[in-house]
Parts: C-alpha cells; structure tokens; sequence
C-alpha cells in the first residue's frame, strides 16, 4: 500500500513540474507576443504620423501650385474601396488554396482574375 502511494506521490510531484515548465513557457510566449504587438502598432502609428504627413505636404503643394486657392483632394470612392476589398479578400483566398471557380465566385471576380491572383501567388491554378 505505501508503495502505491509513493508510485502516485512521484507522479503528481511530476505533473507539477511539466506544468510549471509548461507555464514558464507560455508566459515566455506571452511575453514575446506583447513585445511584437508593441513593435506592430509602434509602426502603425509611424505610418500614420507618415501618411498624414504626405497628405499636409500634398495639400500644401496643391494651394501653392493654384494661386493660394485650395485644391480638395478627393477621397476613393465607396465603389473604389469595395473593389479593392474584394481583391483583397480574393487574394488571401489565393493564398490559402481556395481553386479560382470558388475564388471568383465568393469576390465577385472574373475567374481569369482569380487565375491570375493565383498564379501571382505561384501556384498553378486548379479547375
């Protein structure tokens, strides 16, 4: 009997110590996570900063070249945009596999665009 309970004492004493491992490891990962996600928006916000500078800039030229009047840039279309959506959306499908009949269908694309997507992404396209 003891010797059953020395058998079950040494296997708890060795569970505890695979999860202490497993947790210093996650949190290892955890931690490494945070640091990347910290770099990541630190560059969004350098983009940001960036672009809003270039638009300032771009503005600032406009009025000079027009005789002081300002020049309104115009945004993209809404119809733009939901364009660049759909290829958006049809080239990560691309890129996970999906064949150009679904790829087309699912963006409302040409197939032959979605073939092209897919050979861009270097793999030939499946029927």
């Amino acid at each position: 009997m003891w010797f059953l309970l020395l058998v079950l004492a040494l296997i708890i004493i060795a569970a505890q110590a695979m999860l202490w491992r497993l947790q210093r490891r996650l949190l290892t990962n955890l931690q490494i996570s945070q640091e990347r996600v910290q770099a990541l928006e630190e560059t969004v916000r350098r983009l940001t900063v960036g672009h809003t500078t270039k638009e300032t800039n771009a503005s600032h030229a406009a009025r000079d070249t027009h005789g002081g009047g300002l020049k309104v840039q115009s945004r993209p279309t809404e119809e733009s945009e939901e364009k660049g959506n759909r290829y958006r959306r049809a080239r990560m499908l691309a890129e996970s596999g999906r064949n150009a009949c679904y790829i087309a269908s699912a963006c409302q694309i040409g197939e032959e665009e979605a073939e092209l997507l897919i050979r861009l992404n270097n793999r030939p396209p499946q029927k």
